[in-house]
C-alpha cells in the first residue's frame, strides 16, 4: 500500500521536524538577544574599546576610514536579528512574512526600554533600522532554506510512491 501523498506546502508532516528545531533555535537566540539588549550597561565595555583602539591602529596600516565603529555597530545590530527572521520565519511557515514586522516592533519596545530604564544605555532609531534589516534578511533566508526543503520532501515522497504507470519496453505476461 502506497503512502498517502503529502502536500509540503503545509506546515505539518515534512517540515515537522524542521520547525521544531527552528523553534528551539528561535527560543535560544531570542534569549541571547534579551540579554544582549536588555543588560543594564554596554554588553561589553572592555570589548568596545579594544575594537576602538584596533581601528585607530589599523587605519595606520590602510584599512579604509569609512569602516567605523559606528558601521561595525550597525553591522553586529543587523547580524543579531538574522536567527530571529531565519528561526522565526522557520517557526511561522504558514505567516513567515510576520517575523518582519513582529522583529521591528521588538525592536522598538527594546529601543525605548533602553531610552526608558537604562542609564548607560542608548535606545536610537538606528538600530530599530539594523535589526528590521536582520530581521528581513534572516525572513528571505528562510525562503530559500523552506525552497530548498519542500524540493527534499517533493523527491522523498517520489521515490517512495511507487509508479503505477506500465513500464515501457515490457511486454504483458498474458500476450
Amino acid at each position: 500500500m502506497a503512502r498517502p501523498s503529502r502536500d509540503p506546502r503545509q506546515s505539518g508532516n515534512g517540515l515537522r521536524g524542521l520547525r521544531i528545531t527552528a523553534l528551539v533555535l528561535l527560543i535560544t537566540f531570542g534569549v541571547v538577544v534579551t540579554v544582549i539588549t536588555l543588560w543594564p550597561g554596554p554588553p561589553d565595555p572592555d570589548g568596545q574599546l579594544a575594537l576602538r583602539v584596533f581601528l585607530l591602529q589599523a587605519y595606520t596600516h590602510g584599512l579604509p576610514t569609512w569602516i567605523t565603529f559606528g558601521l561595525i555597530e550597525f553591522a553586529a545590530n543587523i547580524v543579531m536579528f538574522v536567527p530571529l527572521g531565519l528561526f522565526g520565519a522557520l517557526v511561522m511557515v504558514r505567516h513567515s512574512w510576520l517575523v518582519v514586522p513582529i522583529a521591528v516592533a521588538a525592536s522598538i519596545a527594546i529601543e525605548v526600554f533602553q531610552s526608558a530604564r537604562l542609564v548607560e544605555r542608548v535606545g536610537t532609531p538606528r538600530d530599530v533600522i539594523a535589526n528590521g534589516l536582520g530581521a528581513l534578511l534572516g525572513y528571505l533566508c528562510s525562503l530559500l532554506v523552506l525552497r530548498v526543503a519542500r524540493r527534499r520532501i517533493r523527491r522523498r515522497d517520489a521515490a517512495a510512491v511507487p509508479s503505477t504507470a506500465p513500464q515501457t519496453g515490457t511486454v504483458p505476461a498474458d500476450v
